[in-house]
């Protein structure tokens, strides 16, 4: 019985002698704890050793895409369909925009295009027809004046053949006459000796010195002198009278008439060819109309096809099949299509997801695509002390840019310079349906499976 007593009465007295002396309670406090975490460490697929030898980080999530869509037109909201957390379908209506002012717009593009469209029609089919009788106008009063000009270079000839022919007969009148005259001037000469003479021989005959007959030839002679006196007489009266001076200028004046007349028709058909030429070109100037309208007729088609898109974007649809994240819309709400403006909707695709590791830049050398993951999510932790099983996975690619580069913030280079990481994405073999973007991860990368191709380093 005694010795039951002492053994109950042990442990008391250690307790009390433990509490009496505090340097042994928190012996054994720190006992028990080192225990716990030897054991938790034992429970863990890997140890302190693993992290030296492969690539350990606990800053690593979960990603998922996510479509934003915003408004590609400023309307009044008609009507949401969908809600938070709802599953959509590839090019499922989500919401629909008031239609009314775009539909309006649109009507008026398509009129102002159907209108120049109505000038084109016009202008092609009265265009050919145009050209051809502008063109026909023109050589046909191309010809008219080639034809008058050589009329008029005739008159001309004309005009100074006659004028040489009117001056050579006057010139050869003029000779005629001439002689006319000394043949006047000679037989009046030869009436006056013929005169003499019988006046002489009338004074010797009445004083019985000549014979009748000597007075009779002399009197034949002095009738003979003026007979040929009274034919030369009336030669020089009648070369006066057909002197070609008389007829010649009237003759010239007409020719010169005719000159001006050809001159003038000339002058009239260049005037004419000028017209028809101006003619021609106002016509090509319609066919540089058409092409200005071909061209506007293209752009308000542009505006056709504008206006159409952005009547279409009053329906605004998924772009792919996955859950609305978030919604920011509402009924009645106003809408602007301004890129800066929020998202309307969020939509997350649950088939693309992955894992975003920032690895230390002093590990990055050891990480190559294709190498092995084992991922431990914190939200689907099995144990307590230990992590579990892990997810498995690869990575795909590795950044180029460290996170300061990508988000925009300088590195700290000067009295503190401070480690940088690099994104690296890893893709899940078979990736939880419970997983949200977001969620916190470990990750431990095997330097010594699954390598691929060494990449390059830069130097």
């Amino acid at each position: 019985m005694a010795e039951e007593a002492r053994r109950r009465t042990a442990p008391a007295g250690l307790i009390r002698r433990a509490v009496g002396r505090p340097y042994l309670l928190m012996a054994a406090i720190v006992l028990v704890l080192g225990a716990i975490w030897f054991t938790r460490l034992a429970l863990q697929e890997f140890l302190l050793l693993d992290r030296l030898v492969n690539v350990y980080t606990n800053d690593a999530q979960i990603k998922m895409d996510a479509y934003p869509i915003k408004a590609g037109v400023t309307a009044e909201v008609q009507d949401v369909l969908v809600k938070e957390g709802e599953r959509v379908e590839k090019e499922q209506v989500l919401a629909r925009l008031v239609p009314d002012d775009l539909q309006a717009e649109m009507r008026r593009t398509e009129a102002v295009a159907e209108g120049i469209q109505q000038q084109m029609d016009e202008l092609r089919l009265e265009l050919p027809l145009a050209l051809q009788q502008a063109r026909n106008e023109v050589a046909k009063a191309q010809a008219v004046l080639e034809t008058r000009q050589m009329g008029s270079r005739r008159a001309e000839v004309l005009l100074d053949v006659q004028r040489d022919r009117i001056g050579r007969m006057v010139r050869e009148h003029d000779a005629s006459l001439e002689a006319a005259r000394a043949n006047l001037r000679e037989q009046e000469a030869a009436v006056r000796d013929a005169e003499a003479n019988l006046q002489r021989m009338r004074s010797l005959a009445s004083e019985g010195i000549v014979s009748q007959d000597r007075m009779d030839a002399a009197q034949t002679a002095a009738e003979r002198a003026r007979a040929r006196l009274s034919a030369t007489q009336e030669q020089v009266r009648q070369a006066r009278e057909h002197y070609p001076g008389g007829d010649s200028p009237q003759m010239i004046r007409v020719h010169e008439k005719d000159m001006q007349r050809q001159q003038a028709e000339v002058k009239e058909q260049r005037t004419a060819l000028e017209a028809a030429r101006t003619n021609l070109q106002m016509v090509e100037l319609r066919e540089q109309r058409l092409k200005v309208l071909e061209a506007r007729y293209k752009e308000a088609m542009a505006q056709v096809e504008t206006a159409r898109l952005r009547l279409a974007k009053t329906v605004i649809r998924s772009p792919v099949a996955g859950i609305v994240g978030q919604r920011n819309i509402e009924p009645g709400g106003l809408v602007r299509g301004d890129a800066a403006n929020p998202p309307l909707f969020i939509i997350h695709d649950p088939q693309n997801r992955w894992v975003e590791a920032n690895v230390w830049e002093s590990d990055i050398s050891r990480v190559r695509v294709g190498r092995r993951v084992e991922i431990w999510i914190d939200a689907f932790k099995t144990s307590t002390l230990g992590r579990g099983e892990p997810f498995r996975g690869q990575v795909v690619r590795m950044n180029p840019t460290t996170s300061s580069e990508i988000s925009g913030l300088p590195p700290e280079r000067f009295f503190t310079r401070r480690e940088q990481k690099i994104p690296v994405k890893i893709s899940l073999e078979s990736p939880d349906p419970g997983w949200r973007a977001g969620m916190l991860a470990e990750v431990l990368i095997m330097v010594g499976e699954g390598a691929a191709a060494q990449e390059p380093r830069t130097k």
